[in-house]
């Protein structure tokens, strides 16, 4: 994180200069230090300065492709990516930072691809070899991803990088998840939802989902077989990052559709990023005024500190249609501001609906309520 002393030392020679080289220099330095503190748009503003003043360079469009893929801009982060390759297709960075925006953008084989060109230019490299066998298991390439992983974790241990065997093994063991059909089953008929109100159809489900999102051939189909995959995981293996990815790429296959940004944005809640959760649930808002997206954009915001947004997106929420996580937020809201006793009734309302929650009955027990069963039948 740049000093404030830095950030006006900056901008006053911004201010000062008229070379074009130097000018953009400045401006891509002052972007790559907003980036640091994650104000991103103010990034955005000036890498594209910069590259008004150096439209051909391919540090720069990278730069800027990043900051995209960060805001969820695919689509312009990979045309600045396609035009960093034109000027450079040398340059592994290039083709790493595209395969990340390809795969997030829905684009699994262009992902590849570009992970294979990687491992091209970079053929001793554990971490690209491992990361075509991950793109080659998106793909279905089984036999394929399974050496890539193994020949990675054999590179990395004989260069002592652990970080790279962990994450090998890692895949390796979702691999086999995802092999781990039921014998003569119908996958379609298996991968439902309401099989896992029995927990111990959980690891085969993934397995029978992973063959429905690699059989269908409609984007939505594909995302309907990752979405029921990424509750499985939860459950078969406790992976909130599984869990998540399918999320994601379940976004990417079907991204008209408001339910997927929704879901990622409670994904993402689960996973304590909620500047990520507020992105999607703005876009779920601005599709529709649903419930469920101003109750998860009314968390985001707690969580992010602008109380009063929460408590009107949980207010508005709640006129639309009661739902439990605007009351949390509303009963969280009510304690922290010292309201003890709307918090309680809030409280109470949730454990009436059926809550359990370890943090739930805390606070009851906080509130003077420690037997909320009786006091819900007073």
């Amino acid at each position: 994180m740049k000093s404030a002393e830095w950030r006006s030392s900056c901008d006053d020679a911004i201010t000062r200069t008229s070379d074009a080289k130097v000018l953009a220099s400045l401006l891509f330095g002052r972007a790559y230090a907003a980036v640091e503190d994650y104000r991103y748009e103010d990034a955005l503003k000036d890498l594209d300065a910069a590259l008004n003043a150096l439209p051909d360079n391919a540090k720069y469009l990278r730069e800027r492709a990043y900051v995209q893929a960060e805001l969820s801009n695919f689509e312009q982060a990979i045309a600045d990516l396609d035009h960093a390759v034109r000027l450079n297709p040398k340059d592994i960075l290039n083709y790493r930072e595209r395969a990340f925006a390809r795969h997030y953008s829905g684009d699994l084989q262009g992902a590849y691809d570009d992970r294979a060109r990687e491992f091209e230019l970079t053929p001793d490299s554990a971490d690209a070899l491992m990361a075509r066998g991950i793109a080659a298991v998106w793909l279905g390439r089984f036999d394929d991803a399974k050496a890539d992983l193994k020949r990675a974790r054999s590179l990395a241990k004989s260069a002592n990088d652990d970080d790279v065997q962990s994450s090998a093994d890692e895949w390796l063991s979702n691999l086999d998840h995802w092999r781990n059909t039921t014998r003569g089953g119908d996958a379609v008929k298996l991968c439902q939802m309401e099989r896992l109100e029995d927990r111990k159809n959980a690891p085969k489900l993934i397995g029978d989902c992973s063959k429905v999102y690699l059989d269908a051939k409609a984007g939505d189909q594909k995302a309907d077989a990752l979405t029921t995959r990424s509750a499985a995981w939860l459950l078969a293996t406790g992976s909130q990052n599984n869990s998540t990815e399918d999320m994601r790429i379940a976004l990417a296959l079907d991204p008209k559709n408001i339910q997927r940004h929704i879901n990622l944005g409670y994904s993402y809640l689960s996973s304590n990023h909620s500047w990520a959760a507020n992105r999607e649930f703005e876009r779920a808002v601005a599709m529709e005024r649903s419930p469920m997206a101003l109750a998860g954009r009314a968390a985001a915001r707690k969580n992010l500190g602008d109380k009063d947004g929460a408590f009107a997106d949980a207010r508005d929420s709640i006129e639309l249609e009661p739902t439990e996580p605007a009351a949390w937020v509303l009963a969280d809201l009510e304690f922290d501001n010292g309201n003890l006793d709307g918090a309680r009734q809030l409280y109470l309302l949730l454990y009436e609906r059926g809550s359990r929650s370890d943090l739930l009955m805390e606070r009851l027990r906080d509130l003077g309520v420690p037997d909320p069963a009786a006091a819900v039948k007073k």
